[in-house]
């Protein structure tokens, strides 16, 4: 069995090598003539500053390749490669938005061998879109915190505008455009020159496309800062029967910048005088804030809201009882009257809550002896009320020994 299959091995290596034998006759004897196919021959641009003369740009990731078909005699044909061709395509012909149809040129291919047409001349199609420029606000995006006690006023940028160039596909993609400038632990002025980069609305950025200049200068000042907090500043007075119940502001402090010597002697951040001679109700106003000269807003926020609560000022009668005080344990005091009626003015509010043990209706005996006397009433009250008036003004008094 083993003998048969060597036989067999034998006899199929024989004729393979007849084969190869007559190949190599067929070949170097008889040489035919072949056709074959070279795949992705690489295709130079030339005129391409044509393109921009268009007012177009060629899109991206796009490669430039032929297949040509050739023919030749077999012992040419087998050694031809695709480096051995140079092909050229003109681009300083007509152009247009979109697909544009260029044929090339073989400028080179090895001796001995013909390019087979097969009637359509080779192409290749480049892809161009518009060329467009436009400009775009340029945003600086702080990052990172200063040193304790200190915070960054809103940089300044220069140039404040730039162009972004590119294909018009590109550039409708394109948001904004932003650079970086990092304040961790600065306590000082910050100037650097950065790149910016334009982004779309997903802050995803947009390739493929340039800014002009690709540089812009970026200053960022750095103060000392604190928080103070806001006065209302009024003049004149409210119509007559009116008055503030409440001055309330949307936020009752502000954030300020300044130098240290400057920053040291603020307490606090004055607005300007609101005139209250023409409200008659509960009112909010738009206030500009008075900043002193050298102090800055972290915010650039030069005014706040503020609600002033106006009510009516109403009278109101009460009685209270008669108090004396600094009486002499020898005497017996007798007083004409135990209370007194008391009409009293004050806001709406305060008034519909008053508590009577705020207040007191005394007659002081103090370094009196024996005898009648007219005593007037001294009345003790919280400062928010006004005396409109008393009755009696004063009180007739018996004082007898024991």
């Amino acid at each position: 069995m083993a003998v048969k299959d060597k036989q067999q091995i034998m006899a199929i290596t024989a004729s393979i090598f007849i084969a190869f034998i007559l190949w190599l006759y067929v070949m170097g004897e008889k040489n035919p003539v072949l056709v074959r196919t070279i795949e992705d021959i690489p295709v130079t641009l030339y005129n391409t500053e044509n393109i921009a003369r268009s007012n177009l740009v060629m899109l991206p990731e796009q490669t430039f390749t032929i297949n040509l078909t050739i023919k030749g005699r077999a012992l040419d044909v087998f050694k031809v490669t695709k480096d051995d061709f140079k092909v050229e395509a003109d681009m300083g012909g007509y152009l247009k938005r979109g697909d544009n149809n260029i044929p090339v040129e073989i400028r080179r291919k090895p001796q001995g061998i013909e390019v087979v047409s097969e009637g359509i001349f080779p192409y290749i199609r480049v892809k161009l879109d518009n060329l467009v420029a436009k400009a775009f606000p340029v945003n600086i995006n702080v990052t990172g915190i200063p040193k304790q006690g200190y915070d960054n006023l809103e940089p300044v940028v220069k140039p404040s505008e730039i162009l972004v160039v590119g294909p018009e596909e590109y550039i409708n993609k394109v948001n904004y455009v932003e650079g970086q400038v990092d304040i961790t632990g600065a306590f000082s002025d910050i100037s650097n020159s950065i790149v910016v980069k334009p982004y779309d609305r997903e802050r995803k950025q947009v390739l493929n496309v340039e800014t002009d200049p690709r540089y812009v200068d970026v200053f960022v000042s750095i103060k000392s800062a604190k928080q103070v907090p806001i006065k209302v500043v009024t003049k004149n007075s409210l119509p007559k029967g009116k008055t503030i119940k409440s001055i309330n502001l949307t936020e009752p402090n502000i954030y300020i910048l300044g130098d240290s010597n400057v920053l040291n002697n603020i307490k606090q951040i004055e607005t300007k005088p609101i005139d209250l001679q023409n409200i008659y109700q509960t009112t909010s106003i738009q206030v500009e804030l008075n900043i002193p000269k050298g102090i800055y807003l972290k915010n650039k926020e030069s005014s706040i809201l503020v609600e002033l609560s106006v009510e009516n000022i109403i009278q109101k009668e009460i009685k209270l009882p008669i108090s004396i005080q600094n009486q002499n344990g020898e005497y017996v005091y007798s007083p004409a009257s135990e209370e007194v009626n008391l009409l009293i003015r004050g806001s709406e509010s305060q008034l519909n809550q008053i508590d009577l043990n705020q207040f007191m209706a005394v007659l002081d005996v103090s370094e009196l002896s024996e005898g009648e006397f007219a005593l007037p009433i001294k009345i003790i009250k919280p400062e928010q009320f006004e005396i409109v008036s008393i009755e009696p003004e004063k009180i007739k008094i018996k004082i007898n020994k024991k």
